[in-house]
């Protein structure tokens, strides 16, 4: 019988969540759902009991949807509850520093993190969208959620118009393309991008690192260690 926990996202939507088996595992190595950014969903939908009370759809398609329409920040949270559920607050790994490039062993308690609040957890504001007037036209900037996310993940190269693009809810009133964001005039993207920095919202998965052999700090997303979410797999000559 697998273990369940209940939790809620930063957002207050109220989930139930159940302790991953092996099977999840196996969405991590399938290339063309990493490739598309799907993994994240198949992954999280191995996990979901019940979502404010009901149970989570059990068509796949209609589950994805749903979490497609989540905002990141807790679609972030949920990801490191899920990870905490299913292998303990404990996490060890390496990590390789930016600047030496030499390897450092790392321990955290993820709990004790949240707690303290080395993994911060801002408040979703309600003034969103919040409106931008560029000079070719009205920008509507929304929290980002599990779709802006596939379609990045599905770039071959990301821009600093594709995260412009990313933040907007809509452009005159319509889906932003690329195409129009290359004409905008630079004040008008840094505009876009300045208003996006306020938005926020649910967990913030950037964690800082000292490495022990240079002394440089660095911050790097949780999701960036391979041991976050197959904990053991890279942890030759760990030296903590």
């Amino acid at each position: 019988m697998l273990e369940t926990e209940k939790i809620v996202l930063p957002s207050g939507i109220e989930c139930e969540i159940q302790e991953l088996t092996a099977e999840a595992e196996r969405v991590l190595t399938n290339k063309a759902d990493v490739k598309s950014g799907q993994w994240i969903n198949k992954f999280i939908a191995k996990a979901l009991v019940k979502i404010n009370g009901k149970a989570a759809p059990q068509n796949q398609g209609e589950l994805v949807n749903m979490l497609l329409d989540m905002k990141t920040g807790d679609r972030n949270y949920l990801l490191l509850r899920i990870r905490m559920q299913s292998y303990g607050d404990e996490m060890i790994f390496n990590y390789e520093c930016p600047k030496c490039h030499k390897t450092s062993g790392y321990k955290l308690n993820l709990r004790e993190m949240l707690d303290n609040g080395e993994l911060k957890i801002y408040p979703y504001r309600e003034d969103v969208p919040i409106v931008i007037e560029t000079r070719d036209g009205i920008a509507e900037i929304d929290y980002t959620t599990g779709r802006s996310e596939q379609w990045l993940a599905s770039l071959k190269e990301i821009d600093t118009i594709h995260l412009a693009i990313a933040a907007c809810k809509s452009f005159n009133g319509k889906a932003p393309e690329y195409k129009d964001f290359c004409k905008l005039k630079t004040r008008d993207i840094s505009k876009i991008r300045m208003a996006y920095s306020q938005l926020k919202g649910g967990l913030d998965p950037q964690i800082e690192l000292n490495c022990y052999e240079c002394d440089n700090s660095y911050k790097i997303m949780l999701q960036q260690v391979p041991d976050f979410f197959t904990p053991l797999t890279t942890l030759d000559n760990i030296g903590l």
